[in-house]
Parts: structure tokens; sequence; C-alpha cells
């Protein structure tokens, strides 16, 4: 599945509004984005640039289409996206 920049400039927003009322935004991305798989990890667990960097969370694009997951930063090879608190 190929994620739009579209989406994701939709979830940074989410993001950004989300962070003001509650630390886990899983469950409203989940629900918004309900054809998206999320992820949720500590920013300190990953050693990759991240894709885009908001003030409380990085975002990461997950490549799940092989065997092994690996983190990317092509939006048409993306599978899922981690929120990653800093």
């Amino acid at each position: 599945m190929c994620i739009s920049t579209e989406t994701m400039n939709e979830i940074e927003l989410s993001l950004l509004d989300f962070h003001k009322i509650s630390n886990n935004p899983l469950p409203m991305l989940k629900g918004s984005f309900p054809e998206l798989s999320f992820l949720r990890m500590s920013d300190s667990d990953i050693d990759e640039a991240p894709f885009r960097s908001l003030v409380n969370y990085n975002l990461y694009l997950l490549d799940g289409r092989d065997h092994c997951v690996q983190i990317t930063h092509n939006l048409s090879d993306a599978t899922a996206v981690v929120i990653a608190h800093k």
C-alpha cells in the first residue's frame, strides 16, 4: 500500500492537535485512518533519521513488503507509520 503525501500531511496535522490532550495518539490515528497500520515506539529505540520531525513526535515509515521489516523514506514503499514520542 502506498501512503500519499496528503495522508502524511493529515497525520501530521492530527498529531500536532492531538498532543495537547493526550500522550497516546494511536486510537485517534487508527480511527481516522483505518486503512493504515500504526505503531508506537520510543524515539530512542530507532537509529534511523525520521521521515518527518514534529514538536513532540518523530514519524518513521515502515516497509513490510518483504520478509524483514525496515525503515524507509519512500512513501510508495511504506506499509505502516511509526509514531515515536520524543
